[in-house]
């Protein structure tokens, strides 16, 4: 009994320090996101800061195309597929990461040529050739970042974090005191913080040459296509839930409205890089506890993880309706004031996310990510049919109340066939117990 105990404790002991480190991880690359923010939003004048934030929409949506392509199926193959041979894995991953972004990086150069037409906005053109740029530094970055959850070792992902971090603050100090802060300097300044911690992050995970046809390019490719094109489509349709408010918002109302949306969601974005932080760490346990048929410890650490997301949200965005606006005016100078009415209703959205990581990282780990593009479909419908029309006769108010009904539709759908794959694996394990 006292072996049992003790051995209790040392699991505790154990997910604890992850659970800390992985909170690092995440908040010390998110910090250097909310400073970059912070500093933007109070140095550069509304139509420049407008522009950063829809070319950072803009990168965020090509982001998703890697995230369902590598990210997603590497946290989910990783630990069980390729658990006998993760150096050569992660090589061919390498290499696909480079093709990838910069393939995404010539599209993005094709489109920066046409928003010229769309958008009448100086400061846009930079801004969106920066993320050209940035692009594959900084998603190299995220790539061996996630790289270290997958045999659960987050403190190598804080050592990249710090390195990530303190390259930016050291950028930016320079950036400011110069007057050569912009969007573009922005995007470059992170560029090389991702490269440099990337590379540093490569030395301590070092990738292998591939050892067999199971870990050839075509091969992982295809396996993660096969995984990845459902995720595809939910990148896609997630964008259209979340990042496309920005390019609405900045077409029908102006630049300098976009400009405010984002000044007040940097105030409610701690939320899901926490939710993201941790879902990093939970994901290749799912799959782990799926695969090898634990039912009932599977769904009561999904219970368990909905419960810790919602209660942390919670309280949150409690802090963030007592002080928020007393933040915006210290933190911007009183530049967005007038719009931090906005801020409690913005928050319900971020709450509704929080809610939906618990069964979304479930179907996940159950290798059934169609469940996610239907969430997300269902959000991006509600986009198109309401965020807009509200968007154009509400202003900035109509774009809000946009994007909180797309997250709860997404809540409600994934909610809904989680507890239906729930009981398809429950039939399905009495079927064979019998």
């Amino acid at each position: 009994m006292a072996v049992s105990i003790t051995t209790w404790l040392s699991q505790k002991r154990t997910w604890l320090g992850r659970f800390l480190k992985a909170l690092s991880d995440q908040g010390l690359v998110a910090g250097s996101g909310f400073l970059i923010n912070i500093l933007l939003g109070r140095w550069l004048v509304p139509e420049q800061y407008g522009s950063y934030a829809l070319a950072y929409s803009v990168f965020l949506f090509g982001a998703g195309f890697h995230q369902a392509l590598l990210l997603e199926p590497m946290s989910v193959f990783g630990p069980t597929s390729y658990k006998d041979q993760l150096p050569a894995y992660l090589g061919t991953l390498l290499r696909l990461h480079f093709a990838i972004t910069i393939a995404l990086s010539l599209l993005l150069g094709l489109g920066v040529a046409g928003s010229q037409y769309f958008f009448k906005v100086p400061s846009l053109f930079p801004a969106l050739a920066g993320v050209g740029v940035a692009a594959p530094c900084i998603l190299f970055f995220w790539l061996w970042r996630r790289v270290a959850y997958l045999d659960l070792r987050p403190g190598i992902a804080v050592r990249g974090a710090v390195i990530y971090v303190g390259i930016v603050v050291v950028l930016l100090v320079l950036l400011v005191r110069t007057g050569w802060l912009s969007p573009l300097s922005a995007f470059l300044t992170q560029a090389v913080a991702g490269l440099a911690a990337g590379l540093m992050l490569v030395f301590l995970i070092p990738p292998g040459p591939s050892s067999s046809t199971k870990t050839s390019s075509g091969a992982i490719l295809k396996q993660h296509w096969e995984y990845g094109r459902w995720a595809i489509l939910s990148a896609t349709v997630y964008w259209l839930s979340n990042g496309a408010y920005y390019v609405i918002v900045g077409t029908l109302l102006g630049i300098k409205e976009a400009a405010a949306l984002r000044a007040l969601q940097n105030f409610v974005l701690p939320i899901p890089h926490f939710v993201s932080a941790l879902s990093l760490l939970f994901l290749p346990w799912a799959s782990a506890r799926f695969a090898d048929s634990e039912g009932p410890v599977f769904r009561r650490g999904i219970s368990n993880i909905s419960l810790l997301f919602t209660a942390v949200a919670t309280g949150y965005l409690l802090c963030l309706m007592l002080w928020g606006r007393w933040l915006i005016e210290v933190l911007y100078k009183g530049k967005y004031t007038a719009f931090a009415y906005l801020l409690p209703l913005m928050a319900l959205p971020v709450l509704f996310t929080a809610v939906f990581q618990g069964p979304a990282i479930g179907v996940r780990a159950m290798q059934a990510p169609s469940e996610i593009f239907r969430s997300y479909a269902a959000a991006g419908a509600v986009t198109l049919v309401v965020g807009i029309s509200f968007t154009y006769y509400w202003g900035l108010l109509g774009a809000v109340l946009g994007a909180t009904i797309s997250s709860l539709a997404s809540l409600v759908v994934i909610a809904f066939r989680y507890r239906i794959r729930v009981r398809r694996a429950e039939f399905a394990e009495s079927f064979g117990a019998k």
